[in-house]
């Protein structure tokens, strides 16, 4: 070769790599430019068969469903967009199989080639060369160009250039996925969210004591399929409902909110509780979604009487402790749940309270896995039941959830008490109000101090008591305000009987709630603790709902602790 030719040809490879460099340029900036990646794929496969001499081109996707290539954007003759074909009999399967570029000069005398495409278009394909779009270590698609033109074969330099192309399609396919996945959780995330408000509001507000019925619930999961509600009818009669939506996720939960507004609405009209679940099996019957039931237990307590009367609809027993004689008795459910027959009969069950309380609670409580690996079971929360003991009925719940909560929980876990209780006395003893600032966090813990104190915990428990307001607060601080110290937060504390009560109440938008749990202490990470923190240091805690509805609400309850 003359020198001139040479220098010809040096000229010509340095033309081609800067049109290489253009084109890769031009298609990564239109990726950058634009979430369309179909409008995107479709203009990137016009140049790149243009850039390769080449009469068609096509963008090949692995679908994970159907196990097979399908072709997502195309240029040439015939537009086979939307067509699929099998992984195992193709070329571009081949090339996905195997990672690697597959350059074929006669494609009917290869074994992989697959002909059905030609026959169903009218195309007729010659050569092929074929590079996987990879992302990520992983091969998610396929870039084919066919047909070079003048009968040219494909070459090595053809097929370097097609790799080189091939990078930003997968880099951008790869990225509108995420884009596409990251939009879907926060839709989700959103939705989730909604359902949870939904969920708390229709829980019943929180009843200043003597109010005879105490529940709380605690979510395994975003959403629960647990509800529980109480309300009074008359100066001796309140109602109450607990029950257990069958299934998980966002289907359970919108059952969930159909069947508490349902036995709300019913309960409402003071039917027997017998009538009152025939009616809302009825109902449910009518309009549940298929295979899904819910557990329920509904009755009416009558303080002047000490009477309560209830029926079971598929619940576990339920517990009557005798705080006197310290005897236990239960009554195991004698109808289905709801929502499976609509003519069932509900039987229904009577008895005194006494000095005791009633114990209503779903399976969540019983199912819970315990550091053995076995479940907690009925026998084993009546053991735990016999351990607890408290004044404030609060308290006492508040143990047993707790308890439960530091198990593994495989499912929504509420319980709800019903007990007489004229004898407790609430008593306002100080509160104060102060910016979310941690230069506030010196006179929080002094004023806890001193409430302590006047109350006559031990030292350490004054130590720990201060620690545990230190680390609500700091929470409150971080996480609901976001660091922006001039949130506002209402800090009370009361007496009730022989239980201190603290009322930590921030103004931010929804945060905290029952699904809240202390993190696995194994996972070695700095931070996180606060709720450890308080949940081995109070004898209960939980979030509710301040009275106007905005905000959170963190109470966290104490027995006094004498020297």
């Amino acid at each position: 070769m003359s020198q001139e030719q040479s220098l010809q040809t040096v000229e010509n490879n340095s033309a081609g790599t800067l049109d290489q460099l253009k084109l890769l340029a031009d298609l990564s900036q239109a990726f950058v430019q634009t979430l369309n990646i179909d409008e995107t794929l479709d203009l990137a496969v016009e140049q790149i068969a243009g850039h390769m001499n080449a009469e068609a081109s096509s963008v090949f996707l692995f679908n994970i469903k159907n196990k097979k290539l399908i072709c997502r954007a195309s240029f040439g003759p015939v537009d086979i967009k939307g067509i699929d074909v099998d992984v195992d009999k193709s070329i571009v399967g081949k090339t996905l199989n195997s990672g690697h570029c597959q350059m074929i000069r006669d494609a009917k005398l290869d074994h992989s080639y697959n002909c059905s495409v030609d026959r169903l278009t009218g195309f007729q394909t010659k050569s092929v060369l074929c590079t996987p779009l990879i992302a990520a270590g992983e091969s998610i698609g396929v870039l084919q160009v066919l047909n070079k033109e003048a009968d040219i074969y494909f070459d090595r330099r053809d097929r370097d250039i097609l790799r080189v192309l091939a990078s930003p399609l997968a880099l951008a396919i790869n990225n509108a996925r995420l884009t596409i996945r990251l939009v879907e959780q926060n839709r989700l995330k959103k939705e989730i969210t909604l359902a949870r408000r939904l969920q708390r509001s229709l829980l019943p507000p929180r009843k200043k004591p003597p109010f005879p019925v105490v529940g709380t619930n605690v979510p395994a999961y975003e959403v629960s399929g647990d509800f529980y509600d109480y309300f009074s009818l008359s100066e001796d009669c309140v109602g109450f409902v607990v029950g257990d939506v069958s299934g998980k996720g966002l289907d359970a939960s919108m059952l969930m909110v159909r069947a508490s507004s349902l036995l709300r609405w019913i309960g409402k009209d003071r039917l027997p509780p017998s009538k009152w679940l025939e009616k809302a099996n009825k109902e449910l019957c009518e309009s549940a979604s298929r295979g899904m039931f819910v557990c329920a237990a509904a009755g009416y307590f009558y303080p002047k009487q000490d009477k309560v009367v209830w029926s079971n609809a598929g619940l576990p027993p339920v517990i009557h402790k005798c705080s006197e004689s310290n005897k236990v008795h239960t009554w195991i459910a004698d109808a289905p749940p709801l929502g499976i027959d609509a003519d069932l009969d509900f039987p229904e069950k009577e008895t005194s309270i006494g000095g005791g309380g009633l114990y209503f609670f779903t399976d969540g409580l019983t199912d819970a896995r315990l550091e053995n690996g076995e479940q907690l079971g009925t026998e084993g929360l009546i053991n735990y039941i016999n351990t607890v003991e408290a004044e404030s009925a609060e308290v006492r719940v508040g143990k047993i959830i707790t308890y439960v909560r530091r198990q593994q929980l495989a499912d929504d876990a509420t319980m709800l008490l019903v007990e007489r209780r004229d004898n407790i006395h609430e008593h306002y003893l100080d509160g104060i109000s102060f910016q979310a600032d941690p230069v506030n966090l010196k006179m929080v813990r002094t004023k806890v101090s001193e409430i302590v104190k006047e109350l006559e915990f031990d030292d350490k428990s004054e130590q720990q008591l201060v620690l545990c307001l230190d680390e609500a607060v700091t929470n409150i601080y971080r996480h609901a305000y976001n660091n922006d110290g001039s949130g506002e937060i209402d800090l009370s504390f009361k007496l009730q009987n022989n239980t201190l009560v603290f009322y930590l109440r921030d103004y931010a938008a929804l945060v905290y709630d029952n699904s809240i749990k202390p993190r696995d202490l194994t996972q070695t990470r700095p931070g996180g603790l606060g709720i450890n923190i308080i949940d081995s240091v109070m004898d209960s805690w939980e979030f509710a709902t301040p009275k106007d509805g905005y905000g959170n609400l963190l109470i966290m309850k104490k027995e006094l602790c004498h020297k």
